[in-house]
């Protein structure tokens, strides 16, 4: 503990620091000035933790210099020692905030019990302190733990600047499966753009949820921060991150509404299947939709069932593009598009089972939740991928595989049944519990291709399939292909057919 001594008095001087010395080696006599001038400077200087002084002192007084401070937002300590009696100057000194008041003759006992119960009050204010973070403070808030009181509105008030009756927002990134791998490199985004806007922001990291959820508790300029997250911040979380990026968020008139703000926000999240990647979604946005009512896809499910039977995989999977093109080509609520594709799937099941043995029902039921309870496209394609995935690799054969030896065979079949999906050799490999360099030049010598180049080959024919059968856009077209990026898509698209896709599609008769 750092302590300053201010008196005029050469000979109480000595005796004030030789009581500091003699508490042990944790008290420090930071200096000692015998005005209050002097006093003022040594505490700038040396930012002491505890100053003893009197209210009498030459150029400027005890209290005077104490005014000062406290106008400087400066909270240090103060142990008032002196023979003033005048209950004017001490009822001054209370409200100054000074923590002792104490008269002289000096007594050692009386002053060596003062600084250190200042001590312990010192230490325990730093323990408060440390615990009340920013985060700590609005994530106890949300989860509950923490109530307003008047000593949190005086901690936050008076530490950070702002109160829970103050006007604020939150936005929520939602990372899905992918929340532990990009979290870090989303949270570095989202600090740097809070730190360029010049916004208060507070990030959190709520991993039982998977999202990241962003606090703006000292507001710019109305509406600017939520333009800045829509124009900016979500752009480049979305050019950065590979997987799921749902991005979320409402203003809250007081801060103190935030948790009903969050418990909101989690549960529109499913209307993130209505709108594009990129898109910042407000609750306000969801209420403003006009949902049409969905019509069931008799004849498509009849294509289905019949491709089902037929082992004819490459149908199954167009089955499945014209559904989501119909999904994708008016807005529909999600619990309807839900239904739509659980009823479908399990026609496609039933039809399957007619002639073939699907061993796991418990397979078939969790593909069912996982469909219910998806928040984004990506997550309903990793269900239906598992759903087909209980189909045999024959499902997916051809006619020419039979010169091919079983391995390259069944590396053909995954490929064509998850080269949406992007689908590595590294994932063949490990599938068919072969080496990568094995794989490669053995599929290599067999068919004439290399293996990625397999899977951008089915890949722009897919492209073109869908831009010529569907009114999808380019990066729902991507979505289904499985790139993250439709510009990157559109790139590999010309590099391989020298035209862009919306060329292309302009093109066809």
């Amino acid at each position: 503990m750092k302590v300053a001594i201010l008196e005029e008095k050469c000979s109480d001087r000595e005796i004030i620091e030789n009581i500091v010395e003699q508490l042990g080696p944790e008290y420090e006599v930071a200096g000692a000035a015998s005005d209050g001038k002097t006093g003022y400077d040594l505490i700038k200087a040396e930012k002491p933790d505890l100053v003893i002084m009197d209210t009498y002192l030459p150029k400027m007084s005890g209290l005077s210099m104490l005014k000062k401070l406290r106008a400087e937002k400066n909270g240090v300590k103060v142990l008032i020692l002196t023979a003033d009696t005048n209950f004017d100057r001490a009822r001054q000194a209370i409200g100054l905030g000074v923590d002792n008041y104490l008269l002289k003759p000096i007594k050692k006992n009386q002053l060596k019990k003062a600084i250190i119960q200042l001590a312990e009050k010192l230490e325990d204010e730093r323990a408060i302190q440390e615990t009340f973070t920013v985060e700590n403070i609005f994530r106890g808030w949300l989860n509950g733990q923490i109530k307003t009181d008047n000593n949190l509105v005086r901690l936050t008030e008076e530490r950070y600047g702002f109160t829970f009756d103050d006007p604020g927002a939150i936005f929520t990134l939602w990372l899905g499966s992918d929340y532990i791998a990009n979290k870090e490199t989303a949270r570095n985004i989202l600090e740097k753009s809070g730190r360029e806007k010049g916004c208060e922001i507070c990030v959190l990291e709520i991993d039982v949820w998977r999202l990241l959820a962003v606090i703006i508790y000292k507001p710019s300029i109305a509406g600017s921060d939520y333009q800045f997250f829509r124009n900016h911040v979500v752009q480049a979380l979305c050019s950065s991150l590979q997987g799921e990026v749902v991005c979320l968020w409402e203003d809250a008139e007081h801060l103190s509404m935030l948790p009903m703000a969050l418990r909101e926000l989690r549960k529109i999240r499913e209307w993130n299947l209505v709108f594009d990647r990129g898109e910042l979604i407000r609750p306000r946005d969801v209420l403003s939709l006009e949902p049409a009512a969905l019509k069931y896809p008799v004849e498509l499910e009849g294509r289905v069932k019949r491709a089902a039977i037929a082992e004819n995989g490459e149908e199954i999977k167009k089955c499945y593009y014209e559904l989501y093109a119909l999904f994708r080509g008016e807005t529909y609520s999600p619990s309807e598009i839900k239904e739509c594709l659980m009823r479908f799937s399990l026609a496609a099941v039933d039809a399957y089972k007619t002639r073939h043995i699907i061993e796991s029902e418990m397979q078939i039921q969790y593909c069912m939740q996982a469909i219910s309870e998806a928040m984004s496209w990506r997550q309903m394609r990793m269900a239906m991928e598992k759903l087909l995935g209980m189909f045999r690799y024959e499902t997916f054969a051809d006619a020419s595989d039979k010169n091919l030896s079983p391995l390259v065979r069944n590396a053909v079949h995954l490929v064509r049944k998850y080269y949406d999906h992007g689908i590595t050799l590294e994932e063949t490999a490990n599938r068919l519990y072969v080496s990568e360099e094995y794989l490669s030049s053995q599929f290599k010598k067999e068919t004439g291709v290399g293996f990625t180049e397999t899977v951008r080959n089915y890949r722009i024919e897919r492209i073109k399939y869908l831009l010529l059968n569907t009114k999808l856009k380019l990066n729902q077209i991507a979505e289904l292909v499985g790139y993250t990026d439709p510009k990157y898509m559109s790139r590999v698209f010309k590099e391989e057919t020298g035209v862009l896709p919306s060329e292309f599609r302009k093109a066809a008769p």
